[in-house]
């Protein structure tokens, strides 16, 4: 899958770069985190292609795509990004999955393009305005990364001087395990490795501070909800495991009765460290929401 070639299109504010497999007549949007490109989906985009056409993107700014002209990496921008790639491969609607910062933006997407939203998998999050309303000293610690990130050009200036010792801290485990192989590490590394692409990365955490963070709050409180069904998954290991996943993300669904959800083994890195689970609980998913419909 590094080696494949990226197919590209030219949106309103952005050259964007997507790997696409199959041909079936549903399409499937697969949503990369941080620090990561489309190449996180490499276990999973062949097995779902063979009953769906699946795209994988990279996000603005990440990758293979291109910087924005208008300098906007918040989540309704880059919502609107999969909203024009869903449009331009001639589908009306998705199944979007969306791991980590790709999470956060497929669950601004289905807010914003609910007729769109086919059906949503959110990969080891919680929505933005809970986690922003929710740190105390202890994952504040943990998730150190999250307000320096914030101060986008510093970091970018600071962490470009190593991108791989950076990646590295951050990848450690399942390097160690064998999760992420060396060559995907090393493609990862190159990704991030353009100085103004990591700013760009940086500048997506930044907004969820300000903007996203602001958009979440008003629009929960004024009761806007999801309305496609939803599969929560998270990592048994990671920050996530002792947290009520499936009741917080029901009580952010206009109907509590369509969010189902459960942890993987393995850590963070759901697609990566869980393939297998994470696909036979995705096919099972789907097969509900078809019979469903």
């Amino acid at each position: 899958m590094l080696d494949s070639p990226l197919d590209s299109v030219s949106l309103d504010d952005v050259e964007l770069a997507y790997r696409v497999a199959g041909d079936g007549p549903n399409l499937v949007v697969l949503l990369h985190g941080w620090p990561q490109t489309s190449a996180c989906w490499r276990h999973l985009m062949g097995p779902l292609s063979s009953g769906h056409t699946v795209v994988a993107p990279d996000l603005r700014g990440y990758g293979a795509s291109g910087l924005v002209r208008s300098g906007a990496y918040d989540k309704r921008a880059t919502a609107a990004d999969v909203s024009g790639l869903i449009r331009h491969l001639g589908f009306e609607r998705a199944v979007v999955i969306g791991h980590d910062r790709g999470a956060r933006v497929a669950h601004r997407w289905a807010l914003d393009h609910p007729m769109e939203a086919e059906a949503l998998v959110l990969l080891d999050i919680l929505p933005t305005r809970v986690v922003m309303d929710s740190f105390d000293r202890d994952s504040a610690s943990a998730m150190w990364h999250w307000f320096f990130h914030r101060n986008a050009d510093l970091a970018a200036r600071l962490v470009s001087g190593d991108v791989e010792a950076y990646l590295r801290h951050f990848f450690a485990g399942v390097l160690e395990s064998g999760a992420v192989e060396p060559e995907t590490f090393k493609h990862y590394v190159a990704a991030f490795s353009d100085p103004a692409h990591l700013r760009a990365s940086f500048e997506d955490y930044r907004t969820g501070f300000s903007t996203d963070r602001e958009r979440d709050e008003a629009d929960h409180a004024s009761g806007l909800r999801l309305r496609a069904p939803l599969l929560a998954l998270w990592g048994q290991d990671g920050g996530l495991g002792g947290s009520d996943v499936v009741d917080i993300w029901k009580e952010h669904h206009a109907d509590p009765s369509m969010v189902s959800g459960h942890a993987v083994p393995g850590g963070h890195y759901v697609p990566e460290e869980a393939p297998g689970e994470t696909m036979r609980a995705i096919e099972a998913f789907l097969g509900r929401v078809n019979t469903a419909t």
